[in-house]
C-alpha cells in the first residue's frame, strides 16, 4: 500500500507555504542546525506549533529566499506525485519586502519556466486573523489587485493564524467573494461555537480542519453539526497535523470518522509538511491503515478532491482525465470491497 500511495496522482488542497519547508530547504536558506532541531515537532500543543513557524518566517523575509522556498516546496510536492497543489500563504511585509513584493515573488516562483510540468499550482492568500480590520482590509485589497493581474494563479482567500486570537470578519470575505475569489476558511480548530456558526453561515467554498464541529468533540449540542450536515461544505482534513497539535487524541479517534460515517465531503491534506515531517503520500497511507481504506477508496478521495478544488472547469476535466487514465493503467476496478461510505461526488 505504501508504494500505491506514493504512485497515486494526488490532489493537495491544504498546504501552508512556510510550514511546508523541508529541512533541506531550511539549510539552504541558512538555518542553523540548532534552529532546525527546534523545528522538529513532536506531539505538542497548537500554540507551540505557531511558535515554530517563526523559524520559517525568519528565513523567507526577503524575495530571494522566498522565491527559493516556494520553488522547493512545489518541487517536493511534485516528487510526491501531487498533480494539483493549492499553496496558501499570508502576505507579509518587513524591512526587506513589501506585501506586494511578497505576493509577486510567490506568483513568480509558481510561474517559473523550470517548475515541474507534472504539477498544476494555484495560490490561496490568507488574512491573518490576529491583525486589525484595517490591516486585513489592506491585505485583501492587495490580494484583489493581484487577482486581477494573475486570475489563473490566485484563486482564493483563507483566514488563518493562531485560532485563539482575532476574529472572523464576514464583510472582508464577502468583499473577496464579490471580487471572484473563492473562500477556504479555517473553522473549528479550537472550541469556539460562536465563530464556527458565523463561518458556516457565510457558506465558504471549503472549510479547514473543523475539529470541533461534532458534539462528540466539542461538548456542545448537536446544533453546529446539524447546520453543517445541511450545508455539506467540503472539509480539508489534516490527520498528522491534528494529532501532533493534540487537538485530536489519535488517528483512530480523528473527527474525519464522522465524515466517513455520514458520507460527507472531505479531502486529505498535509497542512505543514515540514513542521509535521509528513507528505501527502504518508497521509494517504495513514488513512488506509487507520480507516481500512482500500486502493479504490484512496483513488476516490483524489477524484472527489478535484471537484472540491478551485481549478477551472477545463482544468478539472484535465485532472479527472489524468486520474481516470492512471486508474485504467494501474488499478483493478473491482469496487465490491470499497468502503460503503466512500462515495464519489463526480459522475
Amino acid at each position: 500500500m505504501e508504494i500505491f500511495c506514493h504512485a497515486l496522482p494526488k490532489i493537495e488542497l491544504h498546504a501552508h507555504l512556510n510550514g511546508s519547508l523541508s529541512k533541506s530547504t531550511l539549510q539552504q536558506l541558512g538555518c542553523t542546525e540548532q534552529k532546525i532541531f527546534k523545528y522538529d515537532c513532536p506531539n505538542t500543543d497548537i500554540k507551540r506549533v505557531f511558535d515554530l513557524f517563526k523559524v520559517a518566517h525568519s528565513l523567507t523575509n526577503n524575495p530571494t529566499n522566498l522565491y527559493i522556498a516556494t520553488k522547493n516546496v512545489i518541487k517536493e510536492f511534485a516528487q510526491d506525485n501531487v498533480i494539483y497543489l493549492e499553496l496558501r500563504t499570508t502576505p507579509r511585509c518587513g524591512k526587506d519586502m513589501s506585501e506586494d513584493e511578497y505576493i509577486e515573488t510567490v506568483v513568480r516562483a509558481i510561474m517559473a519556466k523550470d517548475s515541474p510540468r507534472t504539477i498544476m499550482v494555484k495560490l490561496i492568500l490568507s488574512l491573518d486573523r490576529k491583525k486589525t480590520h484595517d490591516e486585513q482590509l489592506f491585505t485583501l485589497n492587495n490580494i484583489i489587485k493581484f487577482k486581477k493581474q494573475y486570475p489563473n494563479i490566485i484563486k482564493g482567500v483563507d483566514l488563518s493564524g493562531d485560532p485563539s486570537k482575532g476574529l472572523f470578519i464576514k464583510e472582508l470575505f464577502q468583499k473577496a467573494r464579490n471580487n471572484d475569489l473563492f473562500t477556504a476558511i479555517h473553522c473549528g480548530e479550537i472550541k469556539n461555537f460562536k465563530e464556527a456558526r458565523e463561518i458556516l453561515s457565510f457558506l465558504p467554498d471549503r472549510l479547514g480542519h473543523c475539529t470541533f464541529l461534532h458534539p462528540k468533540y466539542c461538548d456542545n449540542s448537536s446544533e453546529l453539526w446539524d447546520i453543517y450536515k445541511k450545508l455539506q461544505i467540503p472539509v480539508e482534513c489534516c490527520l498528522t497535523s491534528n494529532v501532533r497539535c493534540l487537538t485530536t487524541k489519535s488517528y483512530e479517534e480523528h473527527h474525519v470518522l464522522e465524515w466517513i460515517a455520514e458520507s460527507l465531503p472531505f479531502c486529505l491534506g498535509t497542512d505543514d509538511k515540514g513542521v509535521f515531517d509528513t507528505c501527502l503520500s504518508q497521509e494517504f497511507l495513514i488513512a488506509a491503515k487507520t480507516f481500512n481504506f482500500n486502493k479504490l477508496d484512496l483513488w476516490t478521495i483524489c477524484r472527489n478532491s478535484v471537484e472540491y478544488s478551485f481549478a477551472s472547469a477545463k482544468e478539472k476535466e484535465l485532472l479527472t482525465s489524468k486520474l481516470n487514465q492512471w486508474s485504467i493503467e494501474n488499478m483493478n476496478h473491482d469496487s465490491r470491497n470499497s468502503c460503503p461510505n466512500m462515495k464519489s461526488t463526480l459522475i
